[in-house]
């Protein structure tokens, strides 16, 4: 994992472009060796299983959306079958298209790359948030910031984040752990 951090501390310092960051991060991840370096091959990393907490919020999502698309749908029905008012007719279409959106947001939740943060705390609360983010949108947002922040005109962070996309595309997550020590702070941050 050290290996893959340095490749993209690499590319955001400018050292190597993107595309030579994207080779190289293939090559640790395919235990390939990497001409130019030390000369020895990294170990593949085994896959990450998404946080059990992702995978029920978006089947969640989904299916609540499938219920309200039901619901709406039986209302418009029985509204044109003349079995209710037809006042109830603007409320079932309103619960159908809250069904739709529902099912989209499912979809695309079960399809988003996920940043999960899990931290543990011998004697305090311990901590977990899971966030979705739609790196190809973070990363175009940056490229527009880029001529209005200093910070960001000679930085290619926009670059490091689609390498690290095309990264998840292909099923490789980035995880990051670190421990204080026997019985100390555990700290866990998945990207996939």
């Amino acid at each position: 994992m050290g290996e893959r951090m340095h490749i993209l501390e690499l590319i955001e310092a400018g050292e190597i472009s993107a595309e030579e960051g994207a080779r190289r991060l293939e090559a640790v991840a395919g235990s390939v060796e990497i001409p130019g370096t030390s000369g020895t091959s990294a170990t593949p990393l085994a896959p990450v299983p998404r946080p059990a907490m992702v995978e029920w919020l978006w089947q969640a999502v989904f299916w609540t959306g499938v219920g309200l698309v039901a619901g709406g749908g039986l209302m418009v029905a029985s509204v044109y079958s003349g079995s209710i008012s037809a006042g109830w007719l603007v409320w079932g279409w309103i619960v159908f298209v809250l069904g739709v959106l529902g099912i989209s947001l499912g979809w695309w939740l079960q399809r988003a790359h996920w940043l999960s943060v899990r931290v543990r705390q011998p004697d305090g609360p311990n901590v977990f948030i899971a966030l979705p983010l739609p790196l190809g949108s973070v990363a175009w947002i940056l490229r527009v910031a880029r001529p209005f922040v200093p910070q960001l005109a000679e930085t290619g962070v926009d670059e490091v984040i689609l390498a690290l996309r095309d990264e998840m595309r292909q099923g490789r997550p980035l995880l990051v752990e670190v421990e204080e020590g026997e019985g100390g702070e555990q700290v866990q941050v998945y990207f996939g």
